[in-house]
């Protein structure tokens, strides 16, 4: 009612100082027929019935206004990675914005915002003989309120009927909303050009700096950007732009906020801008397209959107470890050039794409969070994330799967097979020559990663068994129920194999891989908090003798490049057929480490080419950067096992063999072979203590 009798009063001592003002008749009848009428029918009277066609929704458009806000994505560490928005908003509460940059705004934005009740008469009236004279509707005559309304209700249309729906929206959001939340609502909500909405998000984009952090001379820059942001982009047009900063600045020297040395000082100052770059992947690309993947799916299920909802996203990922990773599979050129000479093109190749592609996924043994993620070599080529997308052949490292199995089922390393060559389906497994028609123990066997035994071991328990027992190791792809899969043909993701061996890491304790470890609202309400699954799935005693077997893979077996590991890892090597996916995975006491190497177009390599000499090399140097950043411990002995000496060729009791280890209470007892007898051309006499 106070407003409504303040418009009154001011109208109406128009008209005796109409001569000081020199404000002509018509002028002054055309001003008061506007205010007049929106005394008499009453603000709320024509907002209810939709006068001047401003109607109940218009207004709740604006006093229900909420702030848009960049979604926030944090490393393990608090570290910023990326933003996600779909226009670039950086909220900040009035009482958060300097001081500099409100009285920037109002000195050329609108002098009298303080005291006039969202409209300026006069402004109004010098816009209506505009009008009159020229029939010309385009002369500014807006308050910030005005600004607002226009903003967040109106269109951009020029004509009486949207001025006055403006003028009566603007007197009513004065009675509903203070001046500070009118300001901040302006300060939040105007686009500024260079794709950013709002002073922080302009702060941000053209001078990479936080609002708190801006200088006088750059709050002049922004507030200048307000009238006409293309126009005064410095980026594009510095000259215009340093142009109207100086208006802008003699703008706050006239309303006495700066003085005519300051005012001097600032203009004379240099600003530096800065080039555009993506706030949505600051950090670790594939990561952050995963992350943002994961968190969809989660705020799905809550009804909730991640852009412009100033969420803050917490993640698992260490940068630090990241850019290890990073750098290990950059600095790998050797490798690739290596590959690329024995590549075999059968298939039409992507020119655009490299020929030789490289991935890295690293997990935190203990609680499966991902810890970093490369997901091919160069993001700006191909976005495709090999980590989490692409299905390929995993080859022997399937084997661990097969041989766990049988060692829980009554099977030791000692057993012996026979190695003989192997023909599946159109598939014929590669065998040396050498290692043709002589018999093996288990032990040797795996860490050899010789193909004849895992096929039979594997025809033993069953291909019903091994895909049972596959699932609930943690492979949670397709495997077809043909022997085939017993040497990894069934395709896979690099998140299963990590979520495999994760398994044996944890001594039998499958554990869920995960990159989001927290959500939180705008207003710090935690929404979501990741709990660490756990779920044992393998007898501590079968995944130590794994563990044995994979540390003999490093030290004696197609690990061998990275021998010097033997202590501190356990791993595997994995090629599938014709070399077409070469692997390594394994783990340390912190980490679980998985690398692939590959086409993307499915082409094959020679035979030159392995996991051997490709996969394995790079996933030591990874493990031994991270090493020495971490720390890591040597792997700890087996609890639940005994050892024994035994010779690895023929699986009887040696002094001078290889240390195995075996379930406490199966440990060999046979001290002589009949196969070594055989061999060394002796008689073969069977006595009852032989058995």
């Amino acid at each position: 009612m106070r407003m409504k009798k303040f418009i009154f009063l001011y109208y109406f001592f128009l008209l005796p100082l109409r001569s000081v003002f020199k404000i002509t008749q018509t002028t002054l009848f055309v001003g008061g027929l506007i205010v007049s009428l929106i005394y008499c029918f009453g603000l709320n009277l024509a907002l209810k019935n939709e006068i001047f066609f401003a109607g109940p929704k218009d207004i709740e458009s604006i006093t229900n206004w909420k702030p848009h806000n960049n979604t926030q994505i944090f490393d393990g560490n608090g570290i910023l990675i990326s933003e996600q928005f779909n226009d670039y908003h950086i909220y900040t509460p009035f009482n958060d914005i300097p001081p500099k940059m409100i009285e920037a705004i109002i000195a050329i934005e609108d002098r009298k915002f303080w005291n006039h009740p969202g409209i300026d008469i006069f402004a109004i009236l010098r816009a209506s003989k505009s009008l009159i004279q020229t029939g010309d509707v385009s002369q500014g005559a807006s308050t910030i309120t005005q600004q607002v309304v226009k903003n967040l209700v109106l269109s951009n249309e020029k004509t009486i009927s949207r001025k006055l729906r403006e003028i009566v929206l603007s007197l009513y959001l004065e009675t509903v909303l203070s001046k500070e939340q009118i300001m901040e609502i302006y300060c939040n909500q105007m686009f500024l050009g260079f794709g950013s909405y709002g002073v922080a998000a302009a702060a941000k984009r053209y001078f990479n700096k936080n609002l708190s952090e801006i200088t006088y001379a750059e709050a002049a820059l922004i507030a200048g950007l307000f009238q006409l942001p293309g126009k005064y982009n410095p980026l594009k047009y510095p000259e215009a732009a340093k142009a109207r900063q100086r208006e802008v600045l003699a703008a706050m020297e006239d309303a006495q906020v700066i003085t005519n040395k300051m005012a001097k000082k600032f203009a004379e100052q240099n600003l530096t801008y800065t080039d555009y770059t993506s706030q949505t992947k600051i950090a670790a690309p594939y990561f952050v397209d995963y992350a943002v993947q994961s968190a969809n799916q989660i705020l799905g299920e809550l009804g909730l959107d991640i852009k412009d909802s100033g969420l803050k996203i917490h993640t698992s990922l260490n940068l630090e470890l990241q850019q290890i990773a990073e750098d290990t599979i950059a600095n790998a050129e050797k490798t690739y050039t290596l590959m690329e000479r024995h590549l075999i093109p059968e298939n039409e190749m992507n020119e655009n794409s490299h020929k030789v592609e490289a991935s890295m996924l690293v997990l935190e043994r203990k609680t499966g969070k991902i810890v970093a993620m490369v997901g091919g070599r160069d993001y700006e080529k191909s976005q495709f994330n090999r980590t989490t997308q692409a299905m390929r052949a995993p080859g022997s490292l399937f084997k661990p799967i097969t041989y766990s199995l049988g060692l829980k089922n009554g099977k030791d390393w000692n057993d012996l097979y026979y190695i003989s060559p192997i023909t599946i389906g159109n598939y014929r497994p590669r065998t040396e020559d050498a290692k043709l028609f002589t018999e093996t123990t288990l032990l040797s066997a795996f860490y050899k990663s010789v193909n004849s035994p895992a096929v039979t071991l594997g025809s033993e328990l069953g291909m019903e068994r091994v895909i049972r027992h596959a699932n609930n190791l943690g492979l949670t792809s397709p495997i077809k129920d043909e022997a085939a899969s017993l040497l990894g043909s069934s395709e896979t993701t690099m998140l299963d194999i990590a979520r495999l061996y994760s398994t044996f890491a944890n001594k039998g304790i499958r554990i869920e891989p995960f990159a989001i470890t927290k959500i939180e609202d705008s207003q710090g309400k935690i929404l979501f908090e990741n709990q660490t699954l756990s779920k044992r799935v393998l007898d501590q005693v079968t995944a130590e003798l794994i563990q044995e077997g994979m540390k003999q893979v490093i030290t004696r077996g197609t690990g061998y490049k990275i021998s010097h590991l033997s202590q501190r890892a356990a791993g595997k090597t994995g090629t599938s057929n014709r070399s077409k996916d070469n692997w390594f995975a394994g783990y340390t006491e912190d980490l679980v480490v998985v690398t692939w190497l590959g086409n993307d177009d499915q082409n094959p390599f020679s035979g030159v080419v392995s996991a051997a000499n490709t996969a394995a090399p790079i996933w030591g140097d990874f493990i031994n950067s991270s090493i020495r950043k971490l720390h890591t411990p040597k792997l700890k002995r087996p609890r639940s096992l005994v050892s024994a000496r035994v010779n690895r060729h023929y699986g009887n009791l040696s002094e001078t063999g290889m240390t195995m280890y075996f379930h406490p209470h199966r440990v060999p007892k046979k001290e002589k072979s009949d196969l070594e007898k055989i061999n060394l051309g002796q008689d073969l006499r069977i006595s009852l203590n032989d058995f």
